[in-house]
């Protein structure tokens, strides 16, 4: 393969995508709207995922064990197959933080009472996990910036007494600070986690036919221990429902 013959494929690879794009923008139909956004919008992702591949580091994010909750750029679908940001489970026994990919089942929410065959009714479960963390965030973080201040109060007022210590003062006065900092830190995370959770759907499925190996360029949350999905695990029953049918579609018995 020569350069001349690369520059040939290219221009005929944005020949092809410009003239559907194009052609689905003339119908005027919502469907073929959609459809070229969506494919506009993942073309640029891809663009971008190659041009940081090289500089991606997978132990630059958080470890991410079995049943851990994450939401993922499944990209763009073809047919059946399922596209665009989803929640997924992790299911790999061990990944290793090293590891520059991880095992997924693909969740979405539950839109009538029949199920796919294929997939495992989950309920609340991400739900309220979701509800619980964030009011659990929501109570420490109010009741740590209460106290702090209380006791910034107490060392402000040693500050200005003629025999304090004040270089002692003076790094008592910032530890409080930096507390309180952190604690807002948490209440604005418990903010955005009750804004996913208004987004969210009651019921959730796990399709597990439709399991597969991403990579961790995909991952759009969590990246760090302190992001929205941080902490959030399926339970264990439920991976356990997700174990069955998995044996039941892929173990030959």
């Amino acid at each position: 393969m020569n350069k001349e013959d690369v520059i040939k494929n290219k221009n005929e690879a944005i020949k092809i995508i410009t003239d559907y794009l194009d052609g689905c923008l003339a119908t005027d139909g919502d469907t073929d709207i959609k459809k070229v956004n969506i494919i506009s919008y993942w073309l640029k992702d891809y663009i971008n995922y190659i041009k940081e591949e090289n500089d991606f580091k997978p132990i630059n994010l958080k470890t991410y064990e079995r049943g851990d909750i994450i939401k993922v750029n499944l990209g763009f679908n073809i047919g059946s197959e399922l596209g665009g940001l989803h929640y997924c489970v992790v299911i790999d026994k061990k990944n290793n933080r090293n590891s520059p990919v991880v095992t997924v089942v693909p969740l979405s929410s539950q839109k009538t009472d029949k199920v796919n065959k294929n997939s495992v009714v989950l309920g609340n479960d991400i739900y309220e996990k979701m509800l619980g963390k964030s009011n659990e965030l929501i109570v420490k973080s109010q009741s740590e910036i209460e106290e702090n201040k209380k006791q910034l109060i107490l060392a402000t007022k040693k500050l200005s007494e003629t025999n304090a210590d004040s270089d002692e003062i003076y790094l008592k006065t910032t530890e409080l600070n930096n507390n309180i900092s952190e604690a807002y830190k948490k209440l604005e995370l418990a903010q955005k986690i009750n804004k996913e959770v208004q987004k969210m759907k009651y019921g959730s499925i796990a399709i597990v036919n439709q399991v597969r190996v991403v990579s961790k360029q995909r991952i759009y949350d969590p990246k760090t221990n302190f992001d929205v999905l941080s902490g959030i695990k399926l339970s264990t029953e439920n991976l356990d429902f997700i174990d069955e049918m998995m044996k039941k579609l892929f173990v030959k018995r």
